[in-house]
């Protein structure tokens, strides 16, 4: 399930309630969405900000359509600190050392 300051991800429920600049269920949808396709191709030991690059390219580029390949139109545009947030939050996230 997810609402507006909790997203689950696989068993894990990543709690955003400190993520003020998120106002609206749309956002922790697309960012819900944004880890699942940041972990299927990016996540692979890669450092965050490499990470948080990849993704903000590919949502320049395709827009927030690339997240999901169902027809979702009530996404709405997270930035980079809210996915970084997200990030950081999960315990099971292994990132590039240097």
């Amino acid at each position: 399930t997810r609402s507006l300051k909790s997203v689950q991800f696989g068993a894990q429920s990543i709690d955003l309630s400190a993520v003020e600049q998120l106002v609206d269920t749309g956002q922790t949808r697309a960012l819900a969405d944004a880890l699942n396709y940041a972990r299927e191709r990016y996540m692979d030991g890669k450092c965050l900000s490499e990470i948080l690059d990849l993704v903000d390219e590919d949502l320049e580029s395709n827009g927030l359509d690339v997240l999901s390949s169902r027809v979702n139109g009530d996404y709405v545009r997270f930035r980079r600190f809210e996915l970084a947030a997200a990030l950081n939050r999960l315990r099971t996230l292994r990132l590039c050392s240097g």
